[in-house]
């Protein structure tokens, strides 16, 4: 099996909370898969583990946030951060199977304007309402 599609998996652990993180590659697609807890040593860790797979310009970075419980909101000003800085190398993130209640934080920091993506948050349709 070629190194590409090894799967690396780690697990930060800490009091009882922690983050697991799964980084497989193929092409010109990084698949990353995340459960439990995301804060900003998590994010570090994530970076830093994607980077050595971002070979060539223009690779798709794709966070899996399904077994996410929760996340930092102060997580998210360091996520559009890493954004911006893939995209000056055109590569391009999207956040995939985020549930709505990370969705929401994820909009309180303005994400979905950052990303144009269609990220719906309850507080953004009750304005759009009143």
């Amino acid at each position: 099996m070629s190194r590409e599609l090894t799967r690396q998996s780690s697990r930060q652990e800490a009091g009882g909370n922690y983050m697991d993180i799964e980084v497989s590659s193929k092409d010109m697609i990084v698949r990353v898969t995340l459960s439990g807890l995301l804060d900003q040593a998590g994010l570090e860790k994530i970076i830093s583990r994607v980077a050595p797979k971002l070979s060539a310009r223009g690779c798709r970075v794709i966070v899996d946030g399904s077994l996410l419980t929760h996340m930092d909101y102060r997580t998210t000003r360091s996520l559009i951060r890493w954004n911006r800085n893939l995209r000056q190398f055109h590569h391009q993130l999207y956040l995939q199977n985020w549930s709505d209640y990370l969705k929401a934080i994820l909009c309180m920091e303005d994400w979905e304007q950052e990303l144009g993506m269609p990220i719906r948050c309850a507080i953004q349709e009750t304005r759009a309402r009143a």
